[in-house]
């Protein structure tokens, strides 16, 4: 519910965000596939089946994400940028979540731009965004978590013809993890504490751009 009440809330900062209906705005929209690296971070807790306090490195698989990326005019050079990014992995070792299941599904939401780096013929823009990251447990028993983040990155697009262009693309998420926090707590307990301050992934993308 604090997920669904956040994005709400993005979605009420956009006043200037064109509408599909205005057809002297060029609207772009990226549906895309990638590949996520990293999101490895440190804990601290009692574990299930472990008394003592022990410390422990906690994996993230790399695995392949998807989403969509929603683009606008901003001014002459620069665009506004709506980024939907969503990968499901799981958490290495996978008994840490005993008798829990350890998969682990990470979305991106950000409201950000893009600002031209060249106009040769192959152009580049320089890419950033702020926003949310939620956490979701494949296991219902276990909370969702939601923490601020953000993201710059790097794109390039080959033109095919006036409407469509391929996007090719790597970002860097940085989301914000206060290390006094517990993270994936179930209805009786929070057994595990996040010992990191910034939790950071990458990411490579390819995908098609339509322009409306």
């Amino acid at each position: 519910m604090r997920f669904f009440i956040l994005l709400f809330s993005l979605f009420l900062t956009l006043p200037t965000f064109p509408t599909l209906a205005d057809k002297s705005i060029p609207i772009e929209i990226t549906p895309f596939a990638g590949y996520r690296f990293g999101g490895d971070f440190d804990i601290t807790g009692e574990f299930y089946g472990i008394t003592e306090m022990q410390e422990l490195e906690v994996k993230i698989d790399d695995s392949s994400s998807y989403g969509v990326i929603i683009a606008w005019p901003f001014d002459n050079k620069r665009q506004g940028e709506l980024l939907l990014s969503h990968y499901e992995s799981e958490l290495i070792p996978a008994s840490l979540l005993t008798p829990y299941t350890s998969d682990l599904s990470v979305t991106y939401l950000h409201l950000g731009g893009n600002v031209p780096l060249s106009n040769g013929p192959v152009p580049f823009w320089f890419s950033g965004g702020l926003g949310i990251t939620h956490f979701s447990p494949d296991e219902k028993q276990l909370d969702d978590e939601t923490k601020l983040s953000v993201n710059l990155g790097f794109h390039s697009k080959l033109q095919l013809n006036n409407r469509i262009a391929i996007r090719l693309g790597a970002r860097v998420y940085a989301t914000f993890v206060d290390s006094d926090s517990t993270m994936f707590c179930d209805e009786n307990s929070c057994k595990i504490a996040i010992s990191n301050d910034l939790w950071l992934q990458s990411e490579l993308s390819a995908g098609l751009t339509f322009t409306f």
